[in-house]
């Protein structure tokens, strides 16, 4: 089944996503799915490595520019469908730099959807998340949390975990190996992935790419619905383009 339907995402949606274990895969995706539907907005809160060629049509870099400026110009009223990716500018590391809330609401009226990068993982399969973050715009219509099902089994420690600290204050634990109940607890926790979360909740559990994580995936959903009734959950694979609900 294709996500995009299965999510059922529409014009004038405003979407957050966070977690660990494949935001950026997750983003790109839907920006390829609609690119040709829509006025696609693809920014971040935090910082995001700039995207490869092929998920984009312009990059708008706002530092030292007037943003009314920006959002007056005929490009953005009169272009066609496509991706435009806006940040303040690009750092050392070739991430691009987010924008801040009052430059999200001048822009995002130019756009039909907007995706929103909304925290960093570090590229490690699992975080814990400070005070600050995630940091998800006051108008986002659907918060959807990523999670990396072949965490599972994954030692508790720096070089996996980001933000360990962190982490270990919502699994209760500060070692040994990542388990079905830690996991839950990250969804869940009140200070964990939806902690700051705004409109509809949905859950995506990434990576389920064999027999034993599709089986791990459907154990964790359980889990998850004994306690909460207010998140919507779907599992796939990004990389093999197939989901389930």
């Amino acid at each position: 089944m294709i996500l995009g339907k299965m999510l059922d995402i529409k014009k004038g949606e405003i979407i957050t996503v966070i977690g660990a274990g494949g935001k950026t895969s997750f983003i790109n995706y839907f920006t390829k799915y609609y690119k040709d539907k829509f006025k696609v907005l693809l920014t971040t809160t935090t910082k995001i490595y700039v995207p490869t060629d092929e998920c984009y049509k312009d990059i708008y870099l706002t530092d030292n520019k007037n943003m009314l400026d920006i959002c007056s110009n005929s490009l953005l009223t009169n272009w066609s469908n496509g991706i435009q990716v806006f940040g303040k500018y690009i750092n050392e590391e070739n991430k691009i730099i987010g924008l801040d809330f009052k430059e999200l609401d001048l822009i995002i009226p130019k756009f039909d959807i907007t995706f929103i990068e909304g925290d960093g993982s570090k590229k490690k399969k699992l975080k814990g998340w400070n005070n600050l973050e995630p940091v998800i715009y006051e108008n986002t219509t659907q918060t959807i949390g990523v999670v990396d099902i072949t965490a599972l089994g994954m030692d508790i420690n720096e070089e996996n975990i980001h933000r360990l600290n962190e982490f270990e204050k919502l699994v209760y634990k500060s070692e040994g190996t990542i388990n079905i109940s830690d996991i839950k607890n990250i969804v869940l926790n009140p200070n964990g992935l939806f902690k700051y979360a705004r409109g509809k909740k949905i859950l995506f559990i990434n990576k389920v790419e064999n027999k034993y994580y599709e089986t791990s995936s459907k154990e964790l959903i359980r889990e998850i619905e004994k306690d909460s009734s207010d998140i919507s959950i779907f599992y796939g694979s990004i990389k093999k383009n197939e989901f389930k609900c």
